[in-house]
């Protein structure tokens, strides 16, 4: 008997330098609310996981298996192409394909054609949300497979697909649930836990799994693609969360938790009484989240310290307010220093997301960005060249000077889609050493970090780093 959907997760782990060598693999949770979701609407699912695969003949062997009628790919920018490869053999294997996620979301008509006009292997395209759009369209799929374009697809709200003459048709855009509780716990039971565990243990040591409380982000921030949940934040209620972390706690037994929620903290009242749900279940896992440095207070920062933190990730950007306002970040870079103080006070650690790139940015700026490293000396970060994705702001601000007309990537860190900037791309390569280097010789000066070499030469490296940048910064073209 054949599934009614198979859900795709496109992410062949061996395929992505970069995931590769960090080796934190998550299993992406929307998939698996909509797997929930399908299942407790009475519909026959599984789940076709790359992650771990050797290459596409198991996903063949996978359908073949299966003989699912509908087949749904979760796609991001950076497995674009291997969603779409993905879709083919799908499409060959006689399967309906629909294909959703924030790149899709952002530009669903390249997704059921592309650039020379050709028809992609996709059906149908989800945009936003899709767990309610998703029980909207299975019946009518599974009803009218084989027969051609149902016209009953235009009633359907947050889809693209094309018609019977050719047509891309955008439905108007769904409505997002304010009801998260009535949406049933992520379907774990259907992926390989034990394989992420293996993956986990044998490159850190612990294993850690991923949680979301709240959807959408109300901030503004230019550059990100708020494409599925919108700026609309809802949150499931704090007692449904605190029952989901029991839960995976008694089954499944992680080290950690990620809480992958744009932004932790925003509803100060919500936090407490998730804090003190968790206390009541004696469900704390510890965990790290995301949140903003304008946020952080004695107040909040206790309440997460209670409930399990141990790392909190910040959007800094940059060390310059210029920068942060041409962002309209919203915040401040003293607040940033004061984020950081909390960290340190209470024994949390702080990672810093860093952009370099942005247009406006000046050398003096970029200058700023290191000394800020250097006097918060946060545990870790990481820093990005900045790239516009389709449907924000950023990208219609720099549409004009894109380098490139594929905006494909073929890994995570590729930063494929640049644009006309200050400077040279191999310069800010040159910026990214640079501010490591400097970042770990402070680090190493307040005894946060071995000091790896002797004094002299690390003042060699940092020198000779230093000079390499200001080189860069003279004589390289831009490109």
């Amino acid at each position: 008997m054949s599934t009614d959907i198979m859900l795709v997760n496109p992410l062949f782990l061996h395929e992505d330098p970069t995931e590769s060598k960090l080796m934190t693999p998550y299993f992406p949770l929307g998939l698996l609310y909509l797997a929930s979701m399908a299942r407790e609407a009475g519909y026959k699912v599984s789940i076709f996981d790359s992650m771990f695969r050797s290459g596409d003949h198991e996903f063949r062997a996978a359908l073949e298996q299966e003989k699912p009628t509908v087949v749904g790919i979760s796609v991001l920018v950076t497995v674009r192409a291997a969603g779409l490869r993905l879709a083919k053999i799908a499409k060959e294997y006689g399967a309906t394909v629909i294909i959703g996620g924030a790149d899709p979301t952002g530009r669903p008509a390249s997704y059921l054609y592309d650039d020379e006009g050709r028809r992609q292997p996709v059906d149908v395209v989800v945009m936003s949300e899709g767990e309610h759009t998703l029980l909207n369209l299975l019946p009518i799929l599974l009803e009218s497979h084989g027969k051609g374009v149902d016209p009953r697809l235009g009633n359907v709200r947050g889809i693209a697909f094309v018609a019977e003459d050719g047509q891309v048709v955008t439905t108007p855009p769904a409505e997002l649930s304010n009801d998260l509780d009535s949406i049933p716990m992520p379907a774990r039971d259907l992926i390989d836990i034990e394989a992420y565990r293996r993956a986990w243990v044998s490159h850190h040591g612990i294993f850690s799994l991923s949680l979301i409380a709240t959807r959408g982000c109300p901030y503004g921030c230019k550059w990100c693609q708020k494409a599925v949940f919108g700026r609309l934040f809802r949150a499931r209620s704090p007692e449904n969360v605190a029952d989901e972390m029991l839960l995976i706690k008694q089954r499944y037994r992680p080290d950690q938790l990620r809480i992958v929620d744009d932004v932790m903290g925003i509803n100060r009242r919500w936090t407490k009484r998730w804090r003190d749900a968790v206390l009541a279940r004696d469900a704390v896992i510890p965990f790290e989240c995301l949140s903003r440095v304008d946020l952080m207070d004695e107040d909040l920062i206790r309440t997460l310290k209670d409930a399990g933190c141990k790392r909190i990730a910040f959007g800094a950007e940059s060390g310059s307010q210029k920068v942060l306002d041409a962002m309209r970040k919203g915040t401040k870079v003293d607040q940033i220093r004061r984020a950081v103080d909390l960290c340190r006070k209470y024994n949390i650690e702080s990672y810093f997301f860093i952009m370099l790139g942005y247009p406006g940015e000046k050398w003096e700026d970029i200058q700023m960005t290191a000394a800020l490293l250097k006097e918060t000396r946060p545990d870790t970060w990481s820093s990005t060249v900045a790239y516009p994705l389709p449907g924000t702001e950023f990208y219609e601000e720099v549409q004009h000077q894109l380098l490139l007309s594929d905006p494909n990537w073929d890994y995570t860190t590729e930063n494929k889609l640049l644009f006309q900037r200050e400077y040279s791309t191999r310069f800010y390569r040159w910026v990214q050493r640079w501010m490591q280097q400097e970042w770990r010789l402070e680090k190493a000066r307040h005894g946060e970090l071995p000091a790896p070499l002797p004094r002299r030469l690390r003042w060699e490296a940092s020198r000779l780093v230093t000079r390499g940048v200001v080189e860069v910064l003279r004589h390289q073209p831009v490109h």
